[in-house]
């Protein structure tokens, strides 16, 4: 596990380093292109809305893969990283508006973050032992790799999203 978590963590910084590359691929102009034409390239009410979306359908995506396939971890870390990166790459090639705006839109997107960390807590705060004597302890940490998790994610796509274009 602590491979496959390693593996993660240098697979992102690599896509991280190589985001100008990927946002010149193709499809990524194209898709980011169909959207400029729309509300959504410049209303950061509406592009938030998609983001938040967005994230809760990628966060869905990882969710199902992590607990309803065999090996769903090397598998979500091959297939939801590099497509959550794209598609914040494709909110921040589409974005026409301005820099003030693009820094609403990222706020209202990544609240999906938020709601979730403040729902891991209130799961906390409320969990109860099953029996006498369970420790708690595993249940604390799966807290904590949670809200690293989440702020990471958070993060990465604030410093994507946030990038200068060119």
């Amino acid at each position: 596990m602590t491979i496959i978590l390693l593996a993660g963590i240098v697979f992102t910084i690599i896509l991280l380093t190589k985001q100008r590359e990927f946002a010149s691929v193709s499809f990524v102009t194209n898709i980011s292109g169909k959207f400029q034409r729309s509300t959504l390239s410049n209303n950061y009410w509406i592009a938030g809305g998609f983001l938040f979306s967005a994230n809760a359908a990628l966060f869905a995506l990882a969710f199902v893969i992590l607990f309803f396939l065999p090996y769903g971890s090397t598998f979500g870390l091959l297939l939801c990283i590099p497509l959550s990166l794209i598609t914040w790459l494709v909110f921040n090639e589409m974005w026409n508006g301005s820099f003030k705006d693009k820094v609403k839109m990222v706020c209202i997107g990544n609240s999906f973050f938020l709601f979730f960390i403040g729902w891991m807590t209130w799961y906390y705060l409320n969990l109860e032992p099953a029996y006498p004597g369970d420790d708690m302890f595993m249940a604390w940490i799966g807290f904590i790799f949670g809200i690293i998790f989440t702020t990471g994610a958070m993060g990465v796509s604030m410093f994507v999203i946030l990038r200068k274009n060119r």
